[in-house]
């Protein structure tokens, strides 16, 4: 069904130019047409549509010009929920993306590939991307939120090589990001502030976390033990998320749950090529948060107990690697000592982050369809309501279940409330 979004004729023109990014290429565009990505929803922040080019293009290698289709990737404020539009307005997420891929990010690339190339960015509410499908990029097909090890360490170096990017572009300007792009990475997560938005949604997140205790645990003690302790455990996320004066802070991606890594296989069905997407939430803190988040949103307790050093070991030595290509000696920014000392401390963020987004991205896909099927729908999916949902999908889906029972007792764990 054709999708009318605001792009002038010459932001197409724009678009086009930065696609084939060769000067001798001429075009003429013939038609445009605009449909929805795919038939469920490729992420929640944002509307997805494919945006098709038909263009008449010559060269002055070929005499003979082509009619070329491209297909493009566009990311939008979402059209049809308005109360989604407006709290991503409110948060700063979907302008804060686009202000990134407009400055900072294609910084960061010129050093290294870690993520999509944004065409166009001009508009903070929509930007339009090269398709990474057309590259043989996908994102994994199952709903358990789970990464093996094989995919894992495909995800580490990628994350290497964008925390990497992060301290050349440091040593290269002499200042920090903070100092180069004043304001891009400022927290829109989790501030504590009056009225913010995320403020109440913290506290709703918090009302299901103990909702979903209440429920499991059948020890009356213990139970009331965490009722009446993690909320305040969980409201450390505030403190967290701030840029670290102890260790040197990087870009960081800071929503790392498996539909935002996209992988390209072998013809044998091994991985093989690893992307980030989604930067709307990214922030200025040490690599130990994005580590310790990703294996927390992707993996399990058992898995993390049997696999933690080696991971540590792999992300720091895809670190080495990848600053050694900057001519940057590892110890200088970041001792492994310094680097386990860290994931120690952010082990409290993963563990934390790991409920905040697992209880929602976690639920039947049924779930999720029908909350965003309808303003009405998402406007409902708060408080109370949203509890109900958690705690039908915790009884009736072993998978749910399974997977918040081992998030939950990570926390317990975490923050020592045994």
């Amino acid at each position: 069904m054709p999708v009318q979004l605001d792009i002038t004729p010459a932001d197409k023109e724009h678009i086009l130019q930065n696609f084939f990014r060769n000067t001798s290429v001429q075009f003429k565009i013939i038609s445009t047409h605009t449909s929805k990505f795919g038939e469920q929803r490729a992420g929640y922040l944002g509307d997805h549509f494919l945006l098709t080019f038909n263009v008449i293009v010559t060269s002055s290698e070929s005499d003979d010009p082509t009619v070329q289709e491209i297909k493009l990737f566009v990311k939008a404020l979402p059209q049809a929920i308005p109360s989604l539009a407006t709290y991503l307005q409110e948060t700063n997420a979907f302008s804060k993306e686009a202000q990134l891929f407009r400055e900072l990010i294609p910084r960061l690339q010129a050093l290294g590939r870690f993520g999509p190339e944004a065409l166009f960015a001009q508009s903070d509410e929509l930007i339009v991307f090269r398709n990474l499908k057309l590259e043989g990029f996908r994102t994994l097909q199952h709903n358990d939120g789970l990464l093996d090890l094989i995919h894992l360490e495909q995800t580490l170096r990628v994350l290497a090589r964008m925390h990497a990017t992060s301290f050349a572009l440091e040593a290269q300007s002499g200042q920090t990001l903070s100092d180069l792009f004043p304001g891009r990475l400022d927290e829109n997560s989790w501030i504590l502030k009056e009225n913010y938005p995320r403020v109440k949604e913290l506290e709703n997140i918090i009302g299901a976390l103990c909702a979903l205790v209440k429920h499991y645990e059948k020890n009356g003690k213990r139970r009331d033990k965490l009722v009446g302790c993690l909320p305040e455990c969980v409201r450390q996320i505030y403190e967290l998320v701030k840029s670290s004066e102890v260790y040197r802070n990087v870009f960081s991606h800071a929503d790392l749950w498996n539909n935002n890594v996209m992988f390209r296989y072998s013809e044998h069905g091994s991985p093989v090529d690893c992307l980030l997407v989604d930067f709307q939430l990214a922030r200025y803190v040490p690599p130990a948060y994005d580590f310790n988040m990703l294996l927390s949103l992707t993996t399990t307790s058992s898995f993390r107990r049997k696999h933690l050093s080696f991971l540590q070991g792999y992300y720091y030595q895809s670190l080495r690697k990848e600053l050694t290509r900057h001519e940057i000696t590892v110890e200088e920014i970041l001792t492994q000592d310094e680097f386990q000392d860290a994931c120690q401390l952010y082990r409290k963020a993963g563990a934390i982050d790991s409920f905040i987004i697992n209880h929602v991205t976690l639920l039947p896909r049924d779930i999720l369809d029908e909350v965003f099927s309808s303003p009405e729908q998402y406007e409902r999916f708060t408080g109370e309501s949203k509890i109900t949902e958690c705690l039908k999908a915790f009884d009736g889906n072993l998978s749910y279940r399974t997977r918040m029972v081992d998030i939950i007792e990570n926390v317990v764990e975490t923050f020592e409330l045994q």
